[in-house]
């Protein structure tokens, strides 16, 4: 399969935006906001999670806690640059970004998009697997729009990820940590996820502290919506999320 490369594109405002992916893909999906953010004056780094980006071997070994360790280490590389640094994320990058703010309270500001707290039934992940099932066969296949160019992922995929992931969905959703989430945030949830129960984003706002919090909750655009139609309208809101915060 291609690659993902990760991306850093320099900005002049002085102020840094981490992007995180989703379970299974890379970097290349965070592109298009990346691309639009930077045309903006924001310094951009989208980043591949630990196991992703190389071989769909490494996620035979990957760990909710790797996951978290490689979030901590490119948020430090940006924050040892920059004084103004933000976090955000699509689905499993959408919970490391909410993490990141449980630990930070410097971070200037978080956009979890699509981030699970539950998982709607039927999806790729959360679908049952037959016992000692070790890979799940996923092509790229052809695909619509931005979709084609950049949701590249394993084709291959080590099904004890999901498993981790689920680890990974425990200890955010957690209200003793999302409790410690204190700096603004914009949570961005479809209505019509397949992926990520829609209810996620509801109780993420529910129960992180921060005072500044407001939402976009699209009707449309499903689990990947910073890729499908309307997401310009995503990114416009979120570049005016980052520019009053």
């Amino acid at each position: 399969m291609n690659t993902n490369d990760q991306l850093y594109l320099p900005g002049n405002n002085g102020k840094a935006v981490l992007l995180m992916h989703g379970l299974t893909s890379g970097a290349a999906q965070m592109v298009p906001m990346a691309r639009f953010l930077s045309d903006y004056g924001y310094t951009v780094r989208c980043v591949n999670l630990a196991g992703h980006g190389t071989y769909p071997e490494d996620l035979l070994h990957t760990t909710a806690e790797d996951l978290i360790a490689k979030a901590e280490y490119d948020y430090a590389q940006l924050q040892s640059e920059y004084s103004t640094v933000y976090a955000a994320g699509v689905s499993t990058g959408g919970l490391l970004s909410l993490y990141l703010a449980s630990k930070h309270p410097e971070l200037a500001g978080i956009i979890p998009i699509s981030a699970p707290v539950w998982l709607c039934p039927g999806s790729f992940i959360s679908s049952p697997h037959p016992e000692n099932t070790v890979w799940l066969d996923r092509p790229l296949g052809v695909k619509p729009g931005l979709f084609r160019k950049y949701h590249i992922h394993y084709e291959k995929i080590a099904v004890r990820i999901f498993d981790e992931l689920r680890r990974l969905m425990e200890i955010v959703s957690a209200p003793e940590r999302l409790s410690q989430v204190r700096c603004p945030t914009l949570v961005v949830q479809a209505q019509d996820d397949d992926v990520a129960e829609p209810k996620s984003g509801e109780y993420i706002l529910e129960h992180i502290s921060s005072k500044i919090k407001d939402s976009y909750l699209p009707a449309q655009g499903g689990h990947l919506c910073l890729l499908n139609h309307g997401c310009y309208a995503l990114f416009e809101r979120a570049l005016e999320f980052l520019e009053a915060h």
